[in-house]
């Protein structure tokens, strides 16, 4: 039997390590919703939602990083900003993560993406703790967004230099959200 070669093995130790952040937002999904990746990175998300059977599209600002998502999981990625994302087909789910901690275009964003989601969609996205406690974390009923969930826990990371992959402390706290657009 072959071993399996390091990227295998990182995945797979990435996967176990979000299995409680996939399951935390797959179990409000129905089966075989449509789902946006956004900011997908390598599409290492985007491919366990697939391997869940769930439909998946995929968005990457960094060329590179979308050709290897879309190389290594046979997985389409478009090549470009959420901010001019459009849709003929709104989704069932977004997965945010990493895409808004802080900036000036963060507010811009949580528009655009509540824009993008159904009415009864639900949003993952996720900021660092610190900024997240604030009172002066971003306003989601004013983009038709309402927390269902909130929850602190490290966020696991894909830690493998042939990736590219970067790896803060282990044990530093974020706060990851779950949010349902209601209707405006």
């Amino acid at each position: 039997m072959p071993m399996p070669d390091a990227t295998t093995v990182d995945l797979h130790a990435l996967c176990t390590a979000r299995a409680p952040l996939y399951r935390a937002f797959l179990a409000e999904l129905p089966p075989g919703a449509h789902l946006l990746d956004a900011g997908c990175g390598e599409g290492h998300d985007a491919r366990h939602f697939q391997q869940e059977g769930h439909v998946v599209s995929a968005i990457e600002r960094d060329l590179a990083a979308a050709r290897r998502a879309s190389r290594h999981g046979a997985l389409p990625v478009r090549v470009g900003d959420i901010l001019t994302l459009t849709t003929v087909v709104p989704f069932d789910g977004i997965w945010a993560c990493d895409l808004l901690p802080g900036g000036e275009h963060e507010p811009a964003l949580l528009a655009r993406l509540g824009a993008l989601l159904k009415v009864g969609g639900l949003l993952y996205c996720n900021l660092p703790a610190p900024l997240g406690l604030d009172e002066d974390a971003p306003p989601f009923a004013a983009h038709g967004l309402c927390e269902t969930r909130r929850w602190l826990a490290p966020l696991p990371r894909l830690a493998s230099p042939a990736l590219g992959g970067e790896s803060p402390s282990p044990d530093a706290p974020w706060l990851h959200l779950l949010l349902r657009k209601t209707a405006l």
